[in-house]
């Protein structure tokens, strides 16, 4: 496939968080790994069967999990690890004997390149499911592991956005709305079976009958079923601070960017939160 375009700089390492950090002991058994993943490529010790990898990437809080979760119950012949992990790490040092392998991180999505070129002379290939929602809603949003703490900063949602544009323009990419997710999952489960050519053998909507043992659902905040309900949370009261802080002076440029993802048609939501000035200039 032809790369189209070049990819955006890369942002710090404190917002992107591309690098992994030294995790001892594990850092030292990466060599060894290395080598038994490439003697299985060679057709060593029955082969590696691995002919797709699935990257599932994009915006934090925007059902990265909520789709592992429905990989992991609902489609058969896959390689998944339960919980998040890097792509190019699985890449290079999973074993595998299954078809499909699966991983998730929303930071992949600043290593699209990286993660092409590993694979581009190797068997397998390598796909990414690139994960949206409304902004309003990301930036709102919290996670049990930082509580009290709005989980994505405008810094990060911003450097997100610019590679997230780019990669919806590569061939081996394809976006996938939260809200979709939500409303009509039986939709995307046949968009992503189009695209990725898995095998689905329970439908995505009943994820939460299978959930296999040991799947991390911390980043869930609770399992249930699908619920609606939530898409337009941002617009509680408890939230306006937050969304005038944004429009004001933090990301300015979300207006333009709501039009552009389809979620406005225009700015006239922004009178509620800006200052009288400000809404009439």
């Amino acid at each position: 496939m032809n790369h189209c375009t070049t990819a955006p700089a890369q942002p710090p390492q404190a917002i992107g968080k591309q690098r992994p950090s030294l995790q001892l002991p594990k850092s030292l058994l990466f060599p060894f790994r290395r080598r038994i993943v490439d003697l299985t490529e060679r057709g060593w010790f029955g082969g590696r069967l691995l002919r797709r990898h699935i990257v599932i990437c994009g915006f934090p809080r925007s059902g990265s999990t909520l789709l592992q979760l429905m990989v992991e119950a609902c489609v058969r012949d896959i390689r998944t690890f339960g919980r998040e992990r890097r792509g190019l790490e699985m890449a290079k040092y999973a074993l595998c004997s299954q078809p499909y392998m699966m991983t998730k991180r929303p930071s992949d999505i600043f290593l699209i390149d990286e993660l092409r070129d590993f694979y581009a002379d190797r068997f397998a290939d390598v796909r990414f499911v690139l994960l949206t929602r409304d902004p309003r809603a990301v930036l709102t949003s919290f996670h049990k592991s930082r509580p009290g703490e709005y989980y994505v900063s405008p810094e990060r949602w911003r450097a997100m956005y610019r590679h997230w544009k780019w990669a919806c323009e590569q061939p081996e990419a394809i976006p996938v709305r939260y809200e979709d997710l939500i409303a009509n999952p039986d939709a995307v489960e046949h968009q992503l079976t189009t695209f990725l050519t898995w095998r689905v053998t329970r439908p995505f909507r009943e994820y939460h009958t299978a959930v296999p043992h040991g799947f991390e659902t911390i980043a869930l905040n609770g399992l249930r079923e699908l619920d609606q309900s939530n898409l337009s949370r941002w617009q509680k009261p408890h939230y306006r601070q937050r969304i005038c802080e944004l429009l004001e002076k933090e990301l300015p440029e979300l207006p333009e960017a709501l039009i552009e993802l389809g979620y406005e048609t225009d700015d006239q939501w922004t009178r509620e939160y800006l200052s009288p000035m400000r809404a009439a200039a």
